[in-house]
């Protein structure tokens, strides 16, 4: 396996099923016993966790630092001009009669020998003078994301068994940043999954959210075709300045015991704010007690 989470987490569900001739996860019979004296009580609590964390599962993959930071740039303010209409009093436009000339500026006669005549705006040349200080105008903006990301582990082998929970197991809240572009800013997902016997599990398909500033609504992802197991976020139609709601998502969950799945997104666009279990997962992570290493689903910065 190519990925340290995914062995990590193969490694704890490995030893778990090695040891259950004598810590009661593995047969039924050895199960049975007196949990004060046999039961191992193997167990992650949730926990989120970032790149900064500076602990092996805490690593983010290469694709979290590859970004440069943001950077605005100002176009360079010159004057210009244009050409508007004329207006009376009343804003209407201000007309006169012109003489109707050909491509070499002579004027065109009809077939009496008339000059031909037409009715025109009268225009005028502005000039614009370019922004100062006490009066600033619109300037180009360039704008650059920068990634970052979090993540989501949990372990529970203690009762020697898969869990299937299925919907939205994690909520995440984001809240949208003042000032940055319109438009669609991705919250991409990359789950390392381990079930009960210490096998790596891969989700037939995982698909991206999106969160959408400012350019109307968004439809939901639709998994009602999917037949395999479907890892998913949520796209949430939101402005600058909101503070939103995103899930990650399970479908056809076939069995698990352990995750570290990475979320990961624009951080110039969206500041991270907290994450916690969610749907039918949130009394599991519940129920998975506080053991070494472990600490609560909160935000960590």
């Amino acid at each position: 396996m190519k990925n340290i989470t995914k062995r990590i987490i193969a490694l704890f569900a490995v030893v778990c099923v090695a040891a259950s001739s004598f810590a009661g996860c593995g047969d039924k019979e050895s199960s049975s016993k007196s949990a004060s004296s046999e039961e191992a009580v193997v167990q992650m609590p949730l926990e989120i966790g970032s790149a900064k964390d500076g602990n092996a599962i805490g690593t983010a993959p290469a694709e979290l630092t590859t970004s440069a930071p943001a950077a605005t740039t100002t176009a360079a303010a010159e004057d210009t001009t244009e050409i508007e209409d004329v207006t009376d009093a009343d804003g209407q436009p201000v007309t006169t009669v012109a003489v109707v000339t050909d491509a070499s500026g002579a004027a065109v006669t009809d077939a009496a020998g008339s000059t031909v005549t037409e009715v025109v705006k009268v225009t005028t040349v502005v000039n614009k003078p370019a922004a100062t200080a006490e009066a600033p105008t619109t300037a180009a903006v360039k704008y650059e994301s920068k990634q970052d990301g979090r993540y989501a582990m949990w372990l529970d082998i203690s009762k020697d068994e898969n869990f299937f929970f299925e919907g939205d197991f994690l909520h995440i809240v984001f809240k949208v940043k003042e000032g940055i572009p319109d438009g669609d800013y991705k919250v991409r997902i990359s789950p390392d999954l381990s079930d009960v016997a210490g096998t790596a599990v891969y989700p037939s398909k995982v698909i991206d959210g999106t969160v959408r500033v400012n350019k109307g609504n968004i439809d939901a992802i639709d998994v009602s075709g999917e037949s395999g197991m479907v890892f998913y976020g949520s796209n949430v139609a939101c402005k600058q300045g909101d503070t939103i709601d995103c899930y990650i998502n399970i479908k056809n969950n076939t069995g698990l015991v352990a995750f570290v799945i990475w979320f990961y997104f624009d951080s110039n666009a969206l500041e991270f704010v907290s994450a916690e279990a969610s749907g039918e997962y949130k009394k599991i992570a519940r129920d998975t007690e506080v053991g070494a290493g472990g600490k609560s689903a909160a935000a960590a910065e």
